[in-house]
């Protein structure tokens, strides 16, 4: 297929428009929570239930999607994630039954690994030479779903206006996006290329069984990283340094414009200064950097000050380039890439609820520390990445 064809602007558009709502569809359930209870029968502990089922769709389908993502093409896959979405939306207006809102949880879940696993190659295919900041500006369209959605909330809430409206909006968006998604995408074994255009950067072949297994527990460290932070910082200053709730609160604030910063400043240095190979070193050892300050003078402010480093670190988009440099190190397997990598990060959501908690009840400073080794754990996977890279793949030819 003819690359030149393509209207690459309008895939990507419609792919970023699709981030809005995934993020949407992701804290959906709890930001209408008193309409869905009553709806539902049931109490904010049951509404966790039905939200619990999320979290499963996305761990259970991603790897799948990945591997039939290369079979198939990506606009398929993106057709089939925004298709689950509007089942979710649909279905949740005239659901009563608590299980069966459990299994359109999932779908979201399945939406959001149908989706990842046909979007992530494709804006890659169309972007091949600054892949980078085309994946990178992902966090910036996710952020603007969980910033708009609550006060849509807040706006149906105080005008007594029925949630079902909100959930029918949603799904015309889906259906208005999906009708002005391009027909022709690129071939799905476009290769990622250099700044000059290269294509055939490679020495000698990258072994999966080294550099790609690395790169897919860096799946998990990155996520992790930032998960601890997002979920426990606040309860880490109050119980830490007797911060306000308030207060505590208003920290998860500084973190998410930090890292919406962080977003663009990223996507440049990629496009014009870095390769994402360095960035991946280099961000985790910020974050850990930050980390182990923290540990040792925890206080008022450096709660703010850890709040805005981690998120401008850890939360940036580290992920999404280290997918980046997956899918340059392995250019005919980017959905399985893609896969792997996110069933990985999808994993840190659930280990990190069930050990984190524990080791706040000793201590909760011992949160700070074991997120540093995780992010330690980032940057040695990252270096011994780094050497493979230099092995396998011409520099100067990306």
């Amino acid at each position: 297929m003819d690359n030149q064809k393509v209207n690459s602007y309008g895939i990507v558009g419609s792919i970023y428009a699709n981030y809005i709502i995934q993020s949407i569809a992701l804290i959906v359930i709890m930001q209408f929570s008193q309409s869905l209870s009553q709806q539902l029968n049931t109490d904010i502990v049951g509404l966790g239930y039905v939200a619990s089922g999320i979290g499963i769709g996305k761990i259970c389908l991603m790897f799948v999607g990945g591997v039939l993502s290369d079979k198939f093409g990506r606009k398929l896959f993106i057709y089939l994630g925004m298709t689950c979405y509007a089942i979710f939306f649909i279905g949740m207006i005239f659901c009563t039954n608590i299980n069966i809102a459990y299994c359109l949880a999932i779908a979201i879940g399945v939406g959001n690994s149908f989706l990842d696993t046909g979007s992530m190659p494709a804006l890659t295919e169309c972007f091949p030479r600054s892949a980078g900041s085309a994946s990178v500006l992902i966090k910036a369209f996710i952020s603007i779903g969980t910033l708009i959605l609550p006060l849509i909330a807040t706006f149906f809430y105080a005008n007594q206006i029925w949630y079902g409206w909100a959930f029918l909006g949603f799904t015309a968006y889906l259906v208005i996006n999906g009708l002005l998604l391009p027909k022709q995408f690129p071939h799905k074994d476009t290769v990622i290329k250099g700044y000059q255009g290269e294509v055939n950067y490679f020495k000698s072949n990258p072994a999966f069984g080294c550099e790609g297994i690395l790169l897919i527990l860096m799946g998990f460290t990155t996520t992790a990283t930032f998960v601890i932070i997002l979920q426990w910082l606040p309860t880490i200053a109050i119980k830490g340094v007797n911060m306000s709730d308030i207060d505590a609160k208003q920290l998860i604030s500084y973190y998410s414009v930090a890292s919406i910063i962080s977003v663009f400043v990223t996507a440049f240095v990629v496009k014009h200064l870095l390769k994402p190979i360095f960035c991946i070193i280099i961000l985790p050892a910020l974050s850990a950097l930050v980390l182990i300050i923290f540990y040792f003078h925890i206080s008022p402010v450096m709660c703010v000050i850890a709040a805005i480093g981690m998120g401008f670190t850890a939360a940036g988009g580290v992920l999404q380039l280290t997918l980046v440099v997956m899918q340059q190190m392995f250019p005919t397997r980017k959905g399985l890439a893609v896969g792997c990598m996110y069933t990985f990060s999808g994993l840190a959501f659930v280990v990190i609820p069930l050990t984190v908690p524990k080791l706040t009840m000793i201590n909760v400073s011992y949160a700070i520390l074991i997120d540093f080794f995780i992010a330690l754990s980032s940057v040695i996977f990252g270096s011994i990445i780094f050497y493979r890279f230099k092995k396998v793949i011409d520099f100067t030819k990306i």
